[in-house]
């Protein structure tokens, strides 16, 4: 899985899922997709979070609490509209097409798309041309 290539790089992936359910209603959706609370660095819930997709604030603020740079992450996510609006802030997004959300019909050839598959080869590419390999 993705999740598991980021973690075989060193990476532990944060889950910015839009924070509009509890810590526990959220860890077990989680557990639903077959992943583990556990593979994420963090996990936007209620509770730790003030703000909500696709406000930039909502970014902004999970930039800080994990104190990362935006140019330095990957939005990764199906929702135009709430995703994309992490590339307010400057951060690159990977929008996955098997479940689009798209209420406006936006062009996705300026912006890297496709399924699973396609993100992981993604990844794999953009290690690959950061390491020179």
């Amino acid at each position: 899985t993705v999740v598991d290539y980021l973690h075989s790089r060193g990476i532990t992936p944060l889950l910015a899922t839009n924070p509009v359910f509890p810590g526990t209603a959220t860890r077990a959706r989680i557990r639903w997709a077959g992943l583990q609370p556990e593979d994420f660095c963090h996990i936007t819930v209620m509770e730790n979070s003030a703000y909500a997709k696709p406000n930039p604030v909502y970014y902004e603020k999970l930039l800080e609490q994990v104190g990362v740079k935006a140019e330095d992450c990957l939005m990764v996510g199906n929702d135009v509209r709430e995703d994309g609006a992490a590339m307010a802030l400057g951060m690159p997004v990977f929008f996955l097409t098997d479940c689009l959300i798209d209420r406006q019909g936006t062009d996705l050839s300026p912006y890297p798309h496709g399924n699973f598959q396609d993100l992981l080869e993604f990844l794999k590419n953009s290690f690959a041309a950061k390491n020179g390999t």
